[in-house]
């Protein structure tokens, strides 16, 4: 088809163009250079990469610490160095997803509060309590063993972990600084202050911890300026999700994940509560705004949940487009996607395209739709070596060019990927592939990085249209992860039964203004998909006993904001 339109336009051009002062060669002439001119600046294939950043809110503990460190120890490893890192390429635009609950612990951090490791860390070694002791022993071997043995030290307390009896301060003070050490990305390790003490491998001083963790403040305080200098020099976008990270479908009524899990039982209280689900989308556009000064054009729905039901929430917010994963698309057109060799997916016709949906009201929101097979290599990739992960890559993408070649539309590939939890499993902390990866996206004239709202400011008036979304995430054809299983649906019946006591209260008039919108704000919280993720025989953290404690203890803020008795639950 783009061969047969072009040849229509050099006839058309071509007669428009001659005249009886110009001869038939130089009409071709100047047509065929004006053609030239425009299939350059028109590529034949677009990608649309998206990182998904996101942390949950951790509790924090009696002295108002984060209960877990993962917000500062991602965002001295990963956050602010991939955000620089796209800003090296010229040409190279990609889209980045900040969650509310991360952005809000970022600023958090960044006005004084700490995580529970960090405390940890600054204690001097000769203070150390028993307790606090068992605390690093345990919990300072919380990272990839891919990092630890890049440090002979590391090693030796790893080897000595199991004997306590034979551990001196000085492998304390150790542990404390190769802990925050390793999670430093490698491009701020190799450069002033932090390089002098890398290279000193051990014997560290309580200074040297003091700068690691004032390094690491200053990093974190980088990372949401960095985004919006990025945004605004043209680099990326800039999307979030809403507020919690609920799975938005559930909370507008948990029965939608019956539709796809016939066989599971489900807990004994409908939970659907529409106010909820309209608050999540408009408090994670608000916590954006209070970030970025502008609105987010488009979100990424948690763990791309979608349904038809919940398209109205988004809607009313002014969100002009959201983004899934394959499964959807595939239920709602009742179409299996497969691969051809190289990774290309069978319908390419129907994959590398956002779609509409239409709601009751006539409007339509386009949805982009998450090409499974590349990003899912995101995480596959780091079992090459790298030069071989790059090479599979481009590989791909040029079979992406050669399959897509007689579409009537130009394509664009949806690359989505946790932008957080795999790059420890690269060597050099995935710096080396995103390199790699980054300039084949940016050394083809065919081939051109997009956002999403550029992509649909030149094609949205031309989408199909979905007619009814089929309800399902990313990952699944259904919501199986977080429903469905004994302790999935008795942590829903706890939510549901807080809720309504929530409810009883506001409408009471019993309590002020302060008290119920810090209730509702515990009440949002415990409605992330996260620790619903956990529960359950289908996923294993290995810590699953911190998660069910956090859900409990935002559900018990809710009792304590209001002052009333929490349930013995």
């Amino acid at each position: 088809m783009k061969k047969y339109s072009i040849l229509l336009i050099l006839f058309f051009t071509f007669c428009s163009q001659t005249t009886s002062n110009e001869t038939v060669e130089e009409a071709i002439i100047s047509t065929t250079e004006s053609i030239t001119k425009e299939s350059e600046e028109t590529p034949e294939l677009y990608v649309m990469l998206l990182w998904h950043q996101h942390q949950p809110y951790y509790p924090k503990d009696d002295d108002g610490n984060f209960s877990k460190p993962w917000v500062r120890l991602h965002a001295t490893k990963d956050y602010l160095d991939m955000v620089e890192l796209v800003q090296d390429f010229e040409g190279l635009q990609v889209t980045f997803n900040l969650t509310p609950t991360l952005m809000n612990q970022l600023n958090e951090l960044s006005n004084g509060s700490k995580d529970i490791y960090w405390v940890h860390t600054e204690i001097e070694a000769n203070k150390l309590t028993d307790i606090q002791k068992d605390f690093l022993r345990d919990r300072f071997f919380d990272i990839n063993s891919r990092i630890i043995n890049t440090y002979p030290r590391y090693v030796e307390l790893r080897n000595l972990r199991q004997n306590p009896q034979e551990w001196t301060l000085q492998e304390y003070t150790d542990l404390q600084v190769l802990f925050n050490l390793g999670w430093t990305d490698p491009k701020y390790l190799s450069t002033e202050p932090l390089n002098k003490i890398v290279e000193k491998g051990s014997n560290f001083s309580e200074a040297d911890k003091k700068l690691v963790l004032e390094i690491h403040k200053e990093l974190i305080d980088k990372v949401i300026p960095e985004h919006l200098y990025a945004y605004k020099n043209n680099h990326i976008e800039l999307i979030t999700t809403p507020f919690a990270h609920p799975i938005l479908p559930l909370i507008h009524n948990s029965d939608l994940g019956k539709i796809g899990d016939t066989t599971s039982d489900f807990p004994k209280n409908t939970f659907s509560f529409e106010d909820d689900a309209r608050a999540h989308v408009r408090k994670g556009k608000d916590v954006f705004f209070e970030n970025f000064g502008h609105y987010p054009n488009g979100m990424w729905p948690a763990e791309g949940a979608v349904a038809q039901e919940v398209l109205k929430y988004f809607n009313d917010e002014d969100i002009f487009w959201i983004a899934t994963g394959q499964n959807p698309l595939e239920k709602s057109l009742d179409v299996k996607i497969q691969r051809w060799v190289g990774g290309v997916a069978s319908k390419p016709e129907l994959l590398y395209r956002p779609w509409n949906t239409v709601l009751p009201n006539g409007e339509t929101i386009p949805i982009f739709f998450r090409d499974n097979y590349l990003s899912d290599k995101m995480f596959g990739y780091s079992e090459k070596r790298t030069d071989l992960s790059i090479q599979e890559f481009e590989n791909t993408i040029l079979k992406l060019r050669e399959k897509t070649s007689d579409l009537d539309f130009i394509p664009v590939v949806s690359i989505i990927a946790d932008g957080e939890n795999f790059w420890e499993n690269y060597s050099n902390d995935g710096i080396d592939f995103l390199n790699g990866m980054y300039t084949v996206l940016t050394k083809y004239d065919w081939l051109e990085t997009i956002t999403p709202t550029d992509y649909l400011k030149m094609y949205g008036d031309n989408l199909e249209t979905i007619d009814e979304l089929y309800p399902s995430s990313w990952f699944q054809p259904n919501f199986a992860t977080w429903i469905g299983e004994t302790d999935e649906n008795r942590a829903w019946d706890h939510l549901y039964q807080t809720r309504i006591d929530f409810e009883e209260a506001k409408k009471s008039g019993n309590f002020s203004d302060e008290q119920i919108n810090q209730a509702y704000e515990y009440m949002l919280l415990a409605e992330g998909s996260d620790w619903f993720w956990w529960y359950g025989l289908d996923q294993d953290s290995s810590v699953d006993y911190y998660f069910d404690q956090a859900f409990k203890d935002l559900l018990s803020m809710v009792y304590v904001s209001l002052g009333l008795e929490k349930p013995s639950f």
